[in-house]
């Protein structure tokens, strides 16, 4: 810097942004389009050892390191320090002091790589790249240590009850099957990986352990074939919960065939009976909009309509009881396979196929209805980087959007 008041600012600046005890500002100097800050030991001060955190004389010191620091007035600020060896009394060998803003061998320092990742949170990655001046791939260098850190510190004991979904990452079909931890307040991401094969899942199932896999008692997923028969041998004591929304929507699509072939039939008798219903069938019953749930009402007066015969199972769900659930769906089945309309039939011949695990719901009581929405949010993640340049930075944002971790302190 050129005059000792700009010195002694930003070495203020630093001096504040780091917190410093027992290390103090040297030099500062302005190089070749940044600030250099030299940093220094003070004097006779016994340090930390980054092993066991006991406080010990400095024997020696090692060679220079450099983090790149935040920056000050839009100029990139570097640190530079020779960290020192501590003999410490309870290791028995010299180790090095603990850095407080040095995380392990991160060339970013502390606070800059917490509000990077902070922020990676909220915005896309190139524009918190833009905001502080560095690359793209050191915003992912940042994730990645933040991600790292809370890993390591994230307890998964607890976890009782997952969801497993897949998610498509772009066009061509590119899945990630993801696994959630469902029953904790929030809900959390705690696995993704590329694909959706039995690989994918068994993975999961090798990360998490045989002891903690004893632990799972229920498990939601849809009735993808590979997942059910990896979460059938690896977990044989959970309860499989088949998910709600997945039936469902296969249940609309089979309803939205039949009224196209009811539509075709009355279309002499009364052409206009079910014109302009087509999305009413595609919903949920509960995200039907006032005037579509009127519409439904005003049908439902009507004796005989198949379509609303067919739509009726999604009350299936309403039911307390899973003995009288198990009533109404037969009842249903039993109609269903004598309708004579083939969407229907093979629909209903799918879900006696699966009836265990749909009928296991009111054992568990568990939908993926959150997961559903934590997929949005990826897809959303995924949007709003205008997309990741390798699967690595895509599952890197989805477990630090979505894993509930802690990042790490801004200093040790």
């Amino acid at each position: 810097m050129r005059s000792r008041e700009g010195h002694v600012q930003v070495a203020s600046l630093v001096r504040s942004s780091l917190s410093l005890k027992n290390h103090r500002v040297e030099d500062v100097a302005l190089r070749e389009g940044r600030v250099v800050v030299n940093l220094d030991l003070i004097s006779r001060r016994r340090l930390p050892c980054s092993a066991c955190g006991t406080f010990d004389p400095v024997r020696g010191r090692l060679p220079q390191r450099a983090w790149r620091h935040l920056p000050v007035w839009g100029v990139p600020v570097e640190l530079r320090y020779r960290p020192a060896r501590v003999a410490c009394s309870a290791c028995g060998t010299p180790k090095v002091e603990v850095i407080p803003w040095s995380l392990g061998k991160s060339t970013l320092s502390r606070p800059l790589l917490v509000e990077l990742a902070t922020w990676s949170r909220l915005l896309a990655w190139d524009v918190v790249a833009d905001l502080y001046g560095v690359s793209w791939s050191t915003v992912v260098a940042a994730v990645e240590q933040a991600v790292a850190y809370g890993l390591a510190r994230r307890d998964l004991s607890e976890v009782r009850v997952i969801g497993i979904d897949e998610l498509s990452r772009r066009k061509g079909h590119l899945y990630h099957t993801n696994v959630y931890d469902i029953g904790s307040v929030p809900r959390r991401l705690i696995w993704s990986k590329e694909g959706r094969d039995k690989k994918a899942i068994e993975a999961f199932f090798d990360f998490l352990g045989p002891e903690q896999a004893k632990r799972i008692e229920a498990v939601c997923c849809d009735m993808w074939a590979n997942y059910v028969e990896v979460v059938r041998e690896r977990v044989p004591q959970a309860g499989l919960v088949f998910d709600k929304f997945h039936i469902v929507r296969h249940l609309l699509e089979a309803v939205n065939d039949v009224r196209k072939a009811e539509a075709m039939a009355l279309k002499d008798a009364e052409p206009d009976l079910l014109k302009g219903t087509r999305y009413i069938w595609l919903k949920n019953p509960w995200n039907l909009t006032d005037r579509q749930l009127l519409r439904l009402h005003e049908l439902e007066r009507r004796r005989g309509l198949k379509v609303l015969k067919a739509y009726e199972l999604a009350h299936l769900w309403d039911y307390r009881s899973k003995t009288w659930a198990a009533k109404y769906l037969d009842r249903w089945f039993w109609w269903a396979t004598h309708s004579r309309m083939e969407p229907m039939q093979a629909f209903a011949w799918m879900l006696r196929r699966h009836e265990e695990g749909i009928l296991a719901y009111f054992d568990h009581r568990i939908d993926n209805g959150a997961v559903e929405a934590m997929n949005n949010n990826a897809k959303a993640i995924s949007h709003r980087a205008r997309g990741f340049r390798s699967e690595k930075a895509f599952t890197l944002a989805m477990l630090h959007c979505m894993g509930n971790m802690e990042l790490p302190p801004s200093l040790a």
